[in-house]
């Protein structure tokens, strides 16, 4: 689990706990009898956090990716810079 994803976790879990104390037991049942619109809200309300957690976890991938490629980058420029500043070889003159 990335640190995105517990962050997520623990957010998720402390509403779900908020909501056990108050929230009755049957509520669910009895919105969907009562009141359907508020339920299909709810509903909606769910997608848009499933949407949003997934695309958060998209941009985490996303910004892991872009930290690769700038720890790569620069390890190449400091090879290519060590790699410059080597004394090059000194060949002997060929005769003609």
């Amino acid at each position: 689990m990335n640190p995105v994803e517990r962050v997520l976790y623990q957010e998720l879990t402390q509403l779900l706990d908020r909501l056990a104390t108050s929230v009755p037991d049957g509520s669910l049942e009895r919105i969907r009898a009562t009141n359907p619109t508020l339920r299909a809200r709810l509903d909606d309300a769910e997608v848009n956090l499933a949407a949003a957690r997934e695309a958060l976890l998209e941009g985490y991938g996303r910004w892991r990716r872009a930290l690769e490629d700038v720890e790569n980058l620069w390890a190449l420029a400091a090879w290519r810079s060590a790699a410059a500043e080597e004394p090059a070889e000194q060949t002997p003159p060929l005769a003609a």
